[in-house]
């Protein structure tokens, strides 16, 4: 099951938005032991997640880490540009 529905995206329409915007999802696996991901302390896999056409397994824990780390650069990079740390933008 995908999240995002990548085969549906145009992308001729979606390359403004970056080079893997158009790559990034996330398959669910179609089973997992219930027991293990509520008590296990290494949780399993459960699912896949994609950028770039290649695919990486991954467990909650580490989803919950591309979460974080993804959610710090972003707040990062704000500040670098309210900082001025690139310079101005210029007038259009």
């Amino acid at each position: 099951m995908s999240v995002n529905l990548t085969a549906a995206h145009d992308k001729k329409k979606t390359r403004h938005l970056g080079k893997y915007w158009s790559t990034i999802d996330f398959d669910l696996k179609e089973s997992v032991n219930p027991t293990d991901f509520k008590y296990a302390k290494m949780k399993p896999v459960i699912g896949s997640f994609e950028i770039g056409g290649r695919k990486y397994d991954v467990t909650y824990s580490e989803l919950n880490q591309i979460m974080r780390t993804a959610g710090a650069a972003m707040e990062q990079s704000e500040k670098a540009y309210r900082m001025g740390r690139w310079g101005r933008p210029q007038d259009r």
